[in-house]
């Protein structure tokens, strides 16, 4: 069970560790977002809108809205005015990278919008993409397992589609989206936060000791916990180029979003303490739990999440 807050964060609404639970999930979207940007051939943004399409296809799950792929059964199509409310994206900006999905083969367009063709997700580098965020979501449910965090209880007798832990897991990541996109200027912002936050935080992640004693928003770590990460290293491990990542992190840097060290920059303290950012954290996370809700229902083992491997633990992001 999640023990209770400290003195520091006991207030109504304060999410349980929710530092830690937060560091957890960028480690995840990270890992989705490096691992799609790859995929799509450089660009965050049609990574991003794929995965989008993908889940809402219907093709990943059959738990979750309505049932997905099953024999006999078409990809769930989307209209992109859809796609662009609820991404929160100009109608001209999703039909263009629309139709360049489309014209890379990843997506069809038809009188009821658009999907995500099950032949898909045999290519070798979707193939690839959606593993590994099956994977990164395995990790995400055994790290808040180790540390103690109110997990579902497992159903045994529910045969386990990896599917539905893959459409799990971009549920999470468009959870990020919705509720955190809006304090960045574009997704390049919020994936750069995201990977900066992780980094950050890697001595923390090496040592659970230490990730317990600093898991709370009230307390922050000592600055010789917080790993400061260079932007070309950010860059590399996100698969962006490093101009792109150098003139991001400057705005980024003035606008109080990131702090400057000599090793390199940080998520500014002042953002990751920000009462509102908090509040948003703490109802994400309860679209999280529902989301592992969801999973328990597709018979994802929690009392065992390694059992639910396909290739095995993914390693930690390499930000040196």
């Amino acid at each position: 069970m999640i023990r209770s807050a400290p003195a520091s964060d006991r207030r109504p609404g304060a999410l349980p560790r929710g530092r830690l639970m937060a560091r957890l999930i960028a480690d995840l979207e990270t890992t989705m977002i490096a691992s799609g940007i790859r995929a799509l051939d450089g660009d965050l943004d049609r990574a991003i809108i794929f995965m989008v399409v993908a889940r809402a296809s219907e093709m990943l799950s059959p738990h979750g809205a309505g049932h997905a792929g099953g024999e006999g059964r078409a990809a769930k199509a989307i209209s992109i005015n859809a796609l662009a409310a609820s991404l929160g994206r100009p109608f001209e900006t999703m039909r263009r990278h629309i139709h360049a999905l489309c014209a890379m083969g990843l997506c069809e367009r038809g009188p009821a919008g658009v999907t995500v063709p099950e032949a898909v997700h045999c290519r070798p580098e979707i193939a690839t993409l959606f593993r590994t965020n099956h994977d990164a979501l395995v990790r995400m449910v055994e790290d808040f397992r180790s540390f103690g965090a109110t997990l579902p209880e497992s159903r045994p007798h529910l045969p386990y589609d990896w599917y539905t832990g893959l459409a799990a897991a971009h549920d999470v990541l468009l959870t990020g989206i919705e509720f955190h996109a809006h304090r960045f200027h574009s997704w390049t912002d919020m994936a750069l936060a995201n990977a900066i936050l992780s980094a950050n935080a890697r001595p923390l992640a090496d040592n659970p000791g230490l990730a317990l004693a600093h898991a709370e928003y009230g307390a922050p770590p000592p600055d010789t916990l917080c790993q400061p990460v260079s932007t070309g290293a950010v860059a590399r491990v996100l698969g962006i180029p490093a101009s792109t990542a150098h003139r991001r992190v400057a705005a980024m840097t003035e606008a109080g979003i990131i702090a400057r060290r000599s090793r390199g920059v940080v998520l500014s303290e002042a953002m990751l303490s920000d009462p509102a950012r908090i509040e948003e954290s703490r109802t994400s996370m309860l679209h999280v739990r529902q989301i592992l809700a969801r999973l328990a229902a597709g018979g994802f083992c929690f009392n065992d999440p390694a059992a639910n491997y396909l290739d095995g633990r993914p390693a930690p992001l390499q930000f040196a």
